[in-house]
């Protein structure tokens, strides 16, 4: 095969990937979403995928904010416990 038989070919892949939508009738403005019931599904679908990434996006923030104070906490208290005098235990002797 030469590279302008390649091209031609990759061209028309191209176009009638193009057009395959016009064909399919796949826009949901076009003649589907006239009745209520494919409204109402096209417009919960729409909220659902714009809500989804948010909630995950905000999810994620509240766990790390969250493991990263639990985590603050745990130095904290290491360091306390550091700086801390030991303790000595006197030992309890017979009279």
């Amino acid at each position: 095969m030469t590279s302008r038989f390649r091209t031609a070919v990759a061209a028309l892949v191209a176009f009638g990937l193009g057009m395959a939508p016009r064909v399919a009738e796949a826009c949901s403005v076009c003649s589907s979403g006239r009745d209520d019931e494919t409204r109402t599904a096209f417009i919960a679908t729409t909220a659902f995928m714009t809500f989804l990434p948010l909630g995950m996006g905000a999810g994620i923030f509240v766990w790390l904010r969250r493991r990263f104070r639990a985590i603050e906490g745990e130095v904290e208290r290491r360091d306390r416990l550091e700086a801390a005098p030991e303790v000595v235990r006197l030992s309890s002797s017979p009279r």
